[in-house]
């Protein structure tokens, strides 16, 4: 099994890796390599989605919760709950169960939305 790492996106939060060939179905590994006081998500899946810190700690925010997730720990975001990353130090983070074609079709929650812009819009200040 040959499994390829690709950097599919890039820009001031930091940057967006997947891993193919290594799940059944088409599923994939991302790899979320965010700098400290980025946000990433406000999003809503059709399926079970699950990650990982690899490294550094993160702000989950999901449905009305948030709780601080450090590195090896991991949660299964459930299908239908609107969730979102901020990256409380310059952390990684792995998500698997969903493809990035599912992730375009899925929808974005509207509050959990603003809450993301307005994190990245102090990045670089």
């Amino acid at each position: 099994m040959e499994i390829k790492l690709n950097k599919e996106f890039e820009d001031k939060r930091g940057a967006i890796y997947i891993a193919k060939g290594v799940l059944d179905q088409g599923k994939e590994f991302s790899f979320l390599e965010m700098k400290k006081g980025s946000a990433r998500g406000g999003c809503l899946h059709s399926n079970d989605e699950f990650f990982v810190v690899i490294k550094g700690e993160i702000k989950y925010l999901h449905g009305d919760k948030e709780e601080i997730v450090s590195q090896g720990q991991s949660r299964r975001i459930k299908a239908g709950e609107p969730h979102a990353f901020v990256a409380m130090t310059d952390s990684v983070v792995s998500e698997w169960g969903i493809t990035t074609e599912e992730k375009k079709c899925d929808k974005k929650d509207p509050e959990l939305r603003k809450v993301v812009d307005e994190f990245n819009s102090k990045l670089g200040k």
